[in-house]
């Protein structure tokens, strides 16, 4: 078990580093207005993303074809797959026709994006984005597939596959609209194709398949909750569309940092875990997650600190290699990075206990919980919207921990009690926030304008901070021993 977490993490961290590359390049070779049309126009490929993709396709069929037999899975795999293709096919169709009108949900009437040609340009790119939705689903599909035979490596490389393509265009025709929307669809269809020669003859069969029902089911909880995190997508990218030029910009930054550090140490071993999970119920589940609870708790509430302590110079580190950022890019991006570094812990640990849930097959009590907590923080961006991008993004971390008590009480009332997390979790969290003090100090004296002089304070700011952390966590008793044990990704050997 654990050479597979480790693949899935290579793999991710592979992808996370492509990624930043890939958002270096595109803040480097692309002025802030183009930065900031491009990124509303990625939110519509993105608003149906989970539900056609990721999260419906994979936590729903995973399950389910590790209970079919063998050839009837295959048999399911084929016929799905035709259903998946159509369905992209159709929302396509109706994506190219209501460009215009979806662009101006996103689009503030006050934002700088309805000056000049600049909402025509968001339409424009929005067109050449949507094939991306295509591509990034069937790739999902193709990943289930092959997750739910603990086969891994595929899955690592469809993103990897994903970012060099964007990458390769990106650099070859920069500041160029047209070749930047196509980069991200073209990458998208390169994700999917990547893994085909892993399925052994895979291909479309354009037939019905008793699966469907439960499976259509299975995903029916899934387009609840995406619908209201697609919501809450709109409602902030509406928000962010209000404020000045490279805001739209500095947020998707700091966002790719966020899910860089959550796909690797939350997500990764999440999916590593979640075919073994599925085989476990109460007492034997709760001890199974212990020892991954522990571990994940102690590296996310240290990255989280270390990320809020240090924003300012992550962001010059990561997105200044390739050029300057300019001063409003280079604000926001770290305000946002600050306030989302304190959003890790608790989103990080929220995945492995939501996918606790999805094992035990309650998924309609999951989706009920991530409905409250995307509804929360729904909330909480509408009432801070006009306090600035720190506080706004604030709603984020806060609507994590109401994810995190609702989840425990859902596991708990299944069986899997983890009466030891709460304390655990309130004394990592502590010794986390005082990781971050040494790189907010730092921020007041030492100012960093590229890349090369954010290396020190980084450095020092860093080192204090893991020292901070370890003194503390010393001081409260966590087992700090558990971020360096080796063994296995899961919890007791009885498990």
């Amino acid at each position: 078990m654990l050479r597979k977490v480790l693949l899935v993490m290579g793999g991710t961290l592979a992808s996370r580093v492509l990624g930043l590359v890939r958002q270096a390049v595109f803040n480097a070779l692309y002025p802030d207005a183009l930065k900031d049309a491009f990124n509303v126009a990625y939110r519509v490929p993105n608003l149906l993303r989970e539900l056609l993709a990721e999260g419906a396709v994979q936590n729903a069929l995973i399950p389910l074809l590790k209970n079919l037999p063998e050839e009837e899975a295959r048999s399911f795999a084929r016929r799905f797959g035709a259903f998946l293709f159509g369905v992209n096919l159709l929302v396509l169709g109706l994506g190219y026709l209501l460009a215009p009108w979806v662009v101006n949900l996103l689009v503030a009437q006050e934002s700088h994006l309805r000056q000049g040609e600049a909402l025509g340009q968001v339409v424009y790119l929005t067109r050449l984005l949507l094939p991306f939705l295509l591509g990034i689903s069937m790739a999902a599909l193709f990943s289930a597939l092959l997750q739910a035979e603990e086969r891994f490596l595929p899955y690592a490389l469809g993103p990897i596959a994903f970012n060099l393509v964007a990458i390769g265009f990106m650099a070859l025709f920069p500041g160029d609209p047209t070749f930047l929307g196509l980069s991200v669809a073209l990458g998208g269809l390169v994700q999917a194709l990547v893994q085909i020669p892993f399925l052994k003859g895979y291909a479309l069969e354009w037939r019905w398949h008793r699966a469907f029902a439960p499976a259509l089911l299975r995903m029916g909880p899934f387009a609840f909750t995406t619908s209201l995190r697609q919501f809450l997508n709109l409602v902030l990218t509406h928000i962010l569309t209000r404020y000045p030029p490279a805001a739209v910009t500095g947020f998707y930054n700091a966002e790719v940092v966020f899910q860089m550090v959550l796909g690797l140490f939350a997500t990764s071993p999440a999916i590593a875990l979640f075919p073994r999970m599925s085989a476990l119920k109460g007492e034997e589940l709760a001890r199974f997650l212990e020892g991954p609870l522990r571990r994940l708790s102690l590296l996310l509430a240290l990255l989280g600190g270390l990320l809020t302590g240090l924003a300012p110079y992550v962001v010059i580190l990561l997105f200044g290699l390739f050029g300057p950022l300019s001063p409003e890019n280079r604000h926001y991006s770290a305000q946002v990075l600050a306030a989302m570094g304190l959003a890790v812990f608790p989103w990080g640990v929220n995945t492995l206990l939501l996918r606790g849930l999805y094992a035990l097959g309650r998924v309609r009590e999951a989706v009920l919980a991530s409905a409250l907590v995307f509804l929360a923080n729904t909330l909480g961006y509408w009432l801070l919207r006009e306090a600035g991008l720190f506080l706004l993004n604030l709603a984020t971390a806060l609507a994590g921990y109401l994810g995190l008590f609702l989840y425990l009480r859902l596991l708990a009332r299944e069986g899997v009690r983890l009466g030891f997390l709460p304390g655990f979790l309130a004394r990592a969290f502590l010794a986390g926030l005082l990781a971050a003090v040494p790189g907010l100090v730092l921020a007041e004296f030492l100012v960093a304008w590229a890349p090369l002089s954010a290396l020190l304070p980084l450095g020092v700011g860093g080192g204090l901070g893991l020292l901070l952390f370890a003194a503390s966590g010393w001081v409260m008793g966590l087992p700090l021993r558990a971020l360096l044990a080796r063994g296995p990704a899961g919890g007791s050997k009885g498990a």
